[in-house]
């Protein structure tokens, strides 16, 4: 299947970008036409293009990226919409001033949004002043509030894709949480079922072969060979009793690895590579362990918009060092990150191990972070 090179933020918004090409050179062909080829006519086409090549610029990055990059070029756009505001005959340059604010929404709040438009528009009105208060005020209203109104969509625009954006991170964690819910209630119920069958069935069973034994030295001789098969039955339903309690303790001691990938299968568009086998002799520290990687990928998730995970380890005797690296966004920081209750949770579960948490940005230019935990691991 062929690569696009468009980017998928252009691909889905090609008909409101289209709408700002078409607009921008409409406004330049009208505003240009009929003018001498002079310095005032290069002058005007060269500030057209440069708005032009500053919004070109800014939509091509996504919008959580080089947001103070983004922020200069808005400026230099407002700068040359004004110089062409400044000597505009026609009075179509502050059309442009709309185009501006649908790039605001990306990079401003809403209060810091409102104040640049209403400091642009206090710039409009000084530059067309003409000396009658009503129309210059009218005329600036008028394209304040279609700035106002084309801000207002890409905001809403922006504000419901933030919201999938929320509602799917919180899918994905409630898929996660239910899986841990249902694997936890099935070994539970597993522990109650191997805790009774050895309890009642298996005592019962013990009293059953003692009290056969007894009577075959009490019963006269012809007797004794059905006794023995009775004995004989009783020990080995005793046995095979033992042998599925074994079995389903067994069980209850989870493979790490196994349930991991278990857990990664539930999320869409996720992918986990464990590098070798996390083997571990304690089944506590398997459990807590379990929790804290579940933390680290559902925030790796949420936080960083990762959807690839690696598992390292490494074991030197009864010291164990796990690293779960996803490819998400970057604290461009080397240094461990504050803990916040996540982390502060991960420490406390791990505390009975001497475990330590760090969760550490990846070097500059790549992307991604690193949660590192430190434990020790032991019998129970």
């Amino acid at each position: 299947m062929p690569v696009s090179l468009i980017p998928d933020h252009l691909r889905k918004d090609w008909l409101l970008h289209l709408s700002g090409f078409v607009t921008w050179l409409v406004v330049s062909f009208l505003s240009l036409s009929g003018l001498e080829v002079n310095f005032d006519f290069f002058f005007k086409a060269g500030a057209f293009i440069g708005f032009y090549v500053f919004f070109a610029w800014v939509i091509s990055s996504k919008n959580d990226t080089n947001i103070l990059r983004n922020k200069i070029l808005v400026m230099c756009q407002v700068i040359l919409v004004l110089s062409l505001i400044y000597d505009d005959k026609h009075n179509l340059a502050p059309i442009l001033l709309v185009i501006i604010a649908t790039q605001l929404p990306a990079m401003l709040k809403r209060k810091q949004a409102l104040l640049v438009i209403f400091a642009i528009s206090a710039s409009h009105y000084v530059f067309i002043f003409n000396g009658e208060f009503t129309n210059t005020f009218f005329q600036v209203l008028i394209y304040f509030m279609l700035q106002i109104f084309g801000f207002s969509s890409i905001e809403i625009k922006l504000r419901e894709e933030r919201a999938k954006e929320e509602l799917a991170t919180i899918n994905q964690e409630l898929l996660a949480t239910r899986f841990m819910l249902k694997n936890s209630s099935e070994k539970q119920e597993r522990l109650r079922i191997s805790r009774d069958l050895h309890d009642a069935i298996g005592h019962q069973l013990t009293a059953l072969s003692l009290n056969l034994e007894v009577a075959s030295h009490k019963v006269p001789v012809e007797f004794k060979p059905l006794l023995q098969d009775n004995l004989q039955l009783a020990k080995t339903l005793l046995t095979d009793v033992r042998h599925v309690v074994k079995e389903m303790r067994d069980e209850e001691q989870f493979d790490l690895t196994t349930n991991l990938n278990n857990l990664v299968s539930q999320l869409p568009n996720c992918q986990l590579i464990i590098q070798s086998p996390i083997k571990i002799n304690s089944l506590r520290l398997k459990q807590q362990l379990m929790f804290c990687l579940q933390e680290g990928i559902s925030n790796a998730l949420r936080h960083g918009k990762a959807n690839q995970l690696l598992i390292t380890n490494e074991k030197s005797d009864n010291d164990l060092t796990i690293e779960l690296i996803d490819n998400g966004a970057n604290f461009k920081t080397t240094e461990a990150c504050k803990f916040g209750s996540g982390l502060k949770g991960m420490e406390e579960r791990l505390a009975d191990f001497n475990g330590t948490v760090q969760l550490i940005g990846r070097s500059k230019g790549s992307s991604g972070s690193t949660l590192k935990l430190k434990v020790e691991d032991c019998y129970d």
